[in-house]
């Protein structure tokens, strides 16, 4: 994903003849956090976190598509109402994820081993 980030933000750059957005610049780094998120979470027993990972993709993937579309719409210098929809997808998908994390350590905690 990360690569495909990158790709994407150099075709946009190179078609847009020299007008870019940061957002779609860096684009690439919102995939490359959750793989580092996802190798950090690997060291550990993450088995029963399963669920808390499916909203951690979810996450990720809502905020590369936000970051794409406010990019797009900044280089176009307009704005849209539909960045503050994306926005609060994310945020309730990082929510989510907060408390999908909170609610296994508590259950693991509860179960004898």
């Amino acid at each position: 994903m990360t690569v495909i980030c990158v790709i994407f933000a150099v075709i946009y750059e190179f078609a847009g003849h020299g007008v870019y957005s940061l957002r779609i610049r860096f684009l690439w780094t919102v995939p490359l956090v959750m793989l580092i998120v996802f190798l950090a979470l690997g060291k550990i027993n993450f088995e029963p976190y399963i669920q808390s990972l499916t909203f951690l993709r979810l996450f990720a993937a809502s905020e590369i598509a936000r970051n794409a579309f406010v990019g797009i719409v900044e280089v176009y210098g307009t704005t849209s109402s539909k960045a503050v929809i994306l926005l609060i997808i994310s945020i309730a998908l990082a929510a989510s994820t907060v408390v999908s994390v909170i609610y296994c350590a508590i259950k693991r905690r509860r179960t004898p081993e």
